[in-house]
């Protein structure tokens, strides 16, 4: 079985952009409180808000 060495280059190159990963992944963290207090706030208003959307006799 060979074994297949990455280059100096590629290893730096994957190097990065796993560290780019990591960043973006590191904000996506930091910014899920921000999105997901409003969006369940905005959840509870839901039943309250289906006469309003939908017909009537719908849920009948």
């Amino acid at each position: 079985m060979k074994h297949r060495h990455l280059s100096p280059s590629a290893r730096a190159l994957f190097t990065f952009l796993g560290t780019v990963v990591l960043a973006v992944l590191a904000s996506m963290a930091l910014l899920t409180p921000d999105v997901a207090v409003p969006a369940v706030e905005s959840m509870t208003a839901i039943p309250s808000g289906l006469d309003q959307i939908l017909p009537t006799g719908l849920f009948e």
